[in-house]
């Protein structure tokens, strides 16, 4: 029996090596993730764990972050905020990948940036997880 794939917002891998993941925990309603999550950064240099949360409300704000990417400009998901900021810059795009930066910045003591080369359809892939994370939070999300 095979395990389900744990709900992520973000699953950004680098067709080279590199990957930044936000995934969140299994709450106790199954099928259901908890706002816990880990933020997990890997490439040749480092491999770091962070605890985190995503609030329902940080769904926005991500949605955001990749409208701004798309359309070619820098975007930072939570910036100043109480957890681990996401910064995104498109370095270049050509017509079989984009380079892009990935910064992460712990608000404390940690600010580390991935460069990664990724497929043209990176951006369309996290639209389908934060809509399946949006789709199970639909109840939770403030629609004000």
């Amino acid at each position: 029996m095979t395990e389900p794939e744990r709900f992520a917002l973000l699953r950004i891998i680098g067709q080279y090596g590199g990957s930044v993941v936000v995934e969140l925990d299994d709450s106790y309603a199954p099928g259901i993730p908890d706002v816990t999550a880990q933020l997990l950064v890997h490439n040749d240099f480092v491999a770091g764990v962070l605890d985190t949360y995503v609030d329902p409300r940080d769904l926005a704000g991500w949605a955001h972050v990749l409208d701004e990417v798309a359309a070619g400009r820098d975007a930072v998901w939570r910036e100043a905020a109480r957890v681990a900021e996401i910064g995104i810059r498109l370095d270049w795009r050509e017509d079989d990948q984009d380079g892009i930066t990935v910064t992460i910045a712990d608000q404390q003591t940690t600010r580390l940036s991935l460069s990664l080369t990724v497929a043209p359809g990176w951006i369309d892939e996290q639209r389908a997880l934060l809509d399946r994370l949006g789709a199970v939070w639909a109840h939770l999300i403030p629609t004000d």
